[in-house]
């Protein structure tokens, strides 16, 4: 073997040394990056849902206070009907 060949593939090797260190360091970013996309999206959920829950617990409050009215009414027209009887 003369110089150039060996010359040649110890770049080859080194190109590939520096290549294989090159992935060890951006596979680990990348899953680091989309592990981090994934928390921030399920943590956008969450807020959504806590969100809904709150204002369905509102609405659950605001039916319980109409049901009540209703309730009342209905008393009222029944003590009517009883009264016309």
């Amino acid at each position: 073997m003369d110089a150039d060949t060996i010359f040649g593939l110890a770049g080859m090797v080194f190109v590939i040394l520096i290549a294989g260190i090159a992935v060890m360091f951006v596979v680990p970013l990348a899953k680091a990056k989309i592990k981090s996309e994934n928390e921030e999206a399920y943590q956008k959920m969450a807020s959504d849902a806590i969100q809904v829950q709150e204002k369905s617990g509102q609405q659950q409050e605001k039916l319980a206070e109409e049901m009540g009215e209703v309730k009342q009414r209905l008393a009222s027209i029944e003590k009517i009907l009883k009264e016309v009887e």
